[in-house]
């Protein structure tokens, strides 16, 4: 299906199927004068309600934008025209600058930092393993960590407008990062990158436990 686009403060948003487009007008989220944009309208933004978006509103005409829109330039086809300004799409920051991959990178990496405290734990003489209190906090702080940096990364993802619905993410930790980062590439179209790197140091952790469990 083709992509949509819509305009939110003068900036252009998407891209979006036409099914989310539509649950975003149906439930309110967008008013239906709201200027979009496919492949097909060619170079002129419209109203929402003046396409065949199955949940536009009645065909009303739009009230004009609050400043005047120069014409966009020709593009090629598969390009949205512009609304006055340049949008990048990628890569997509939050309001301080940080990437939205930050906290990603970090709970990808999180294998790695569990088996760090592995080592110091087996450096004491304390089996990382065992039914120690040792091992039973680091087993429960890390835990905490990992929903903590999923959390992280998804607020930084609904910061970016990467998920205008707001759909769920966090609770998709209890089918490990693997059913995260699936379901974060499903909500916001992101790259699998984090989750080829949590695989490669989830065998890296294998490998680090076998060595230091006891004989």
């Amino acid at each position: 299906m083709a992509d949509w686009y819509y305009e939110e403060n003068g900036s252009q948003r998407g891209p979006l199927s036409e099914g989310d487009l539509n649950a975003m007008l149906v439930n309110h989220l967008l008013p239906p004068n709201t200027l979009v944009w496919t492949e097909s309208l060619g170079s002129s933004w419209k109203p929402a309600s003046q396409t065949p978006l199955e949940a536009a509103p009645q065909r009303v005409t739009p009230p004009p934008l609050p400043r005047a829109v120069a014409a966009p330039p020709p593009l090629p086809a598969a390009a949205a025209p512009s609304l006055g300004r340049q949008v990048t799409a990628a890569p997509i920051t939050l309001p301080g600058g940080v990437p939205t991959e930050k906290w990603a990178m970090w709970l990808a990496c999180s294998p790695l930092i569990i088996l760090a405290v592995d080592i110091i734990i087996a450096s004491a003489g304390v089996d990382p393993f065992g039914p120690n209190a040792q091992a039973r906090g680091a087993v429960i702080w890390s835990g905490i960590a990992t929903f903590w940096l999923g959390y992280k990364d998804a607020q930084a993802i609904n910061n970016a407008g990467r998920n205008p619905q707001r759909r769920t993410l966090v609770p998709f930790l209890s089918l490990f990062p693997i059913g995260y980062f699936i379901r974060r590439r499903i909500v916001s179209a992101a790259p699998l990158t984090p989750l080829w790197i949590w695989l490669v140091s989830a065998v890296v952790y294998v490998m680090g436990a076998s060595a230091l469990a006891p004989q």
